[in-house]
């Protein structure tokens, strides 16, 4: 049984995408798999790459702001210094940024960004795969004891240790050592404490705005580059013609009892709504579960190649309709992720959720697929009831 998973913009291949890949998928078979009837071994998953074809900068972005570079200025920008002042005083009485003191309140979210820090550090998708169950133990002991008595002499120091040795989450089998899986965890927790800079300091506040510009600066590029050059459904692009490609061979060597899962992260979500609507309608997805995407947005301004800038005629009545190939669509956003939109308002027959990755808004747009309790949550929702049964696709 097949999973496609269509990533978004700003994915260059190197060591960071293969092991978001590696960690993705074990997660993907550990959670999902179950919720198909399958057995983690027998799930396929696959990932079209089709970063290469992405943007590319002739002066490898050097309009981006430098802080290096000497520019006059055009004149002291005081409420720029009176919103620093503001956000170190916000800083100084915040501690959200503390494992343990997040834990003494929400013991479970604790968990999952413990576990999230860990699985960043994945090696291999066997390690993640391991992670996954013992995410497992640990998280179903917090469900029973969301304030256990040793929290309270719980800190940075040995917070991991105490977890895992209440919850039993290293008593996972086959993975060699229990030690490893302690190990993986404490390098996460250690990944938690010493990662985290100063956000009130100048430097602090360069990186992230150098990061920030960097992730939209190529979103932008990459959104571009596609539109430009997506083709027609005679010649199609190359990034078209990599994920049909992918699509395409999952429906052909999948059996009369299996079902397609399409999961698309951000800008994936318009790639894969492009072809089952205008490259390939003869596609049929069982669920598409579209992440931070875009794919309503981009409707609403009538930027795909079936848009009909007819509809709508009343805003608060008329949809696009669910196209005929998806059998069932969710749709996932986080309100801290500023790429991200709901799509019910726009398309008919689709289920929109909320889920909050805990990041910022640097952050979340990324964020999902780092966190466990998203695999656990999919997979729920897999096993559910679909709400839009009955509505259909039109």
């Amino acid at each position: 049984m097949p999973i496609v998973f269509v990533h978004g913009v700003n994915n260059r291949d190197g060591d960071a995408y293969r092991e978001n890949e590696k960690a993705r998928d074990g997660f993907l078979r550990e959670y999902v798999a179950p919720a198909l009837g399958l057995s983690a071994d027998k799930l396929t998953v696959t990932s079209p790459y089709w970063g290469e074809f992405g943007a590319k900068f002739a002066w490898n972005m050097a309009v981006l702001p430098d802080s290096s570079t000497k520019v006059a200025s055009f004149g002291a920008d005081q409420e720029a210094q009176a919103r620093a002042r503001v956000a170190g005083l916000l800083a100084e009485s915040n501690q959200s940024g503390d494992l343990v003191a997040l834990a003494k309140t929400d013991l479970l979210a604790a968990v999952d960004l413990l576990y999230a820090s860990a699985m960043a550090g994945a090696k291999s998708e066997d390690e993640a795969r391991y992670l996954a169950k013992s995410y497992d133990l640990a998280s179903a002991y917090v469900e029973a004891n969301p304030q256990p008595d040793w929290l309270a002499a719980a800190g940075p120091k040995n917070f991991a240790d105490l977890l895992v040795s209440k919850s039993k989450a290293s008593e996972v089998q086959s993975f060699g050592p229990l030690s490893k899986i302690l190990d993986s965890i404490k390098e996460g927790a250690s990944r938690l404490v010493n990662a985290a800079p100063d956000v009130t300091t100048g430097l602090a506040g360069l990186l992230l705005r150098k990061k920030l510009n960097n992730a939209v600066t190529r979103f932008a590029g990459d959104a571009f580059v596609y539109l430009n050059g997506r083709g027609t459904a005679d010649a199609p692009g190359p990034i078209v013609t990599t994920v049909l490609k992918a699509l395409q061979d999952a429906q052909a060597k999948r059996t009369e009892d299996d079902k397609l899962i399409v999961v698309a992260h951000s800008f994936g979500g318009e790639i894969v709504y492009d072809i089952l609507t205008y490259f390939d309608p003869t596609l049929s997805i069982d669920c598409l579960i579209t992440v931070g995407s875009q794919v309503g947005l981009f409707e609403e301004m009538k930027l795909y190649k079936v848009s009909d800038p007819k509809i709508p005629v009343d805003p608060k009545k008329d949809h696009v309709a669910r196209p005929k190939g998806i059998k069932r669509w969710l749709n996932v956003f986080d309100t801290n992720d500023v790429l991200s939109y709901q799509l019910k308002p726009v398309v008919d027959a689709v289920t929109d959720f909320s889920y909050d990755t805990g990041y910022s808004t640097l952050g979340a747009h990324g964020g999902y697929f780092d966190r466990p309790s998203f695999y656990k949550r999919m997979a729920a929702r897999l096993k559910a009831a679909d709400p839009e049964v009955g509505a259909g696709a039109q």
